[in-house]
């Protein structure tokens, strides 16, 4: 591995490490089921019928944009602002958010680029601070995950709309050796956050709007804390870990049992979903990263590329 992927993964190991130091107990929220059914389609400001443009974090600096279809082209690199991204997200104007995981230091940036624009409009640093993974809810609020070195403990800090500095911080809850894997909303916009666990399942918490308490979704069988949910509620969870089963389970809504299971190849670094429920995986070993694109509802892929680009974020422009 070379020394920009250790650099990018700092976070997801260093949070499982100094969860072992803490001695830190999971299982400290309260517990509900499964996730709600959609209830509302979110307005895409794009075409109707125009096809999502796919965005991959480099590990090694920028992140690189590709069509979607039959023979993905690369459509952009974008490399100011983003020298280590980790967790990337597209919100629904098409607004990219990029958060720059630890290198030399645990003080970061979370840059904010218009749609096809190669430069950020917008820099967030307060808070940025062992930062991993990010999420823009329907009001453009900004949510961030990290981890506290002082206490091991992790966090989710919430920027309100077009804000520098977080509103509020919520404690989220973690087993002893976890790590976060991914960030991502509900039909009701309550905000998930995907954890994978060393040699054991892994969990998705859940935070409803405006509260200060995660709840734990109590997924059986859940591979590991890479998570997405595409537009009609099915929240889809796998592992990014070599140990354990390689594999993504997929949960209807309010369901807390896979409906099926899907088997991916290598060890899996990042989801993202299409409204339409095709899913696109991002996996790394034996080779360079590759993305396999999966129909919706199959467990198999129908297209597999290789990515110019490997690292823990994907995203897609709705």
């Amino acid at each position: 591995m070379t020394s920009s992927i250790k650099s990018s993964l700092r976070v997801y190991f260093a949070g499982a490490a100094i969860a072992v130091a803490a001695g830190c107990a999971g299982g400290n929220g309260s517990t509900e089921g499964g996730i709600p059914a959609a209830s509302q389609t979110v307005r895409s400001l794009r075409p109707a019928g125009a096809s999502p443009k796919l965005y991959v974090a480099n590990a090694a600096g920028g992140v690189v944009v590709y069509s979607t279809g039959a023979k993905p082209q690369i459509l952009q690199t974008i490399t100011t602002g983003v020298p280590s991204p980790g967790g990337i997200w597209v919100d629904q104007r098409g607004t990219l958010y990029a958060v720059n995981v630890p290198d030399s230091s645990y003080q970061t940036s979370l840059p904010e680029y218009r749609p096809g624009a190669g430069s950020p409009f917008r820099t967030i640093t307060n808070g940025i601070v062992n930062c991993g993974y990010v999420a823009v809810d329907k009001h453009q609020n900004v949510y961030v995950t990290g981890v506290d070195n002082s206490s091991g403990s992790f966090f989710v800090e919430i920027y309100p709309r077009g804000q520098l500095t977080p509103a509020r911080t919520v404690t989220i809850p973690h087993p002893s050796v976890s790590a976060v894997r991914g960030i991502a909303f509900d039909a009701t916009d309550a905000l998930l956050v995907g954890e994978s666990v060393y040699l054991k399942p892994g969990v998705v918490y859940r935070l409803a709007p405006g509260s200060q308490t995660f709840t734990n979704l109590n997924l059986q069988d859940a591979p590991g804390g890479d998570i997405a949910v595409d537009k009609a509620g099915n929240l889809y969870a796998g592992t990014g870990s070599s140990a354990g089963t390689q594999a993504i389970a997929v949960y209807s809504p309010n369901s807390t049992t896979p409906s099926y299971q899907i088997a991916v190849q290598n060890i899996l670094d990042a989801l993202a979903v299409a409204p339409d429920g095709t899913l696109y995986a991002e996996t790394r070993g034996g080779g360079p990263p590759q993305i396999s694109v999966y129909a919706p509802g199959s467990g198999s892929p129908m297209q597999t590329f290789t990515s110019a680009a490997g690292g823990l974020g994907l995203a897609l422009r709705p």
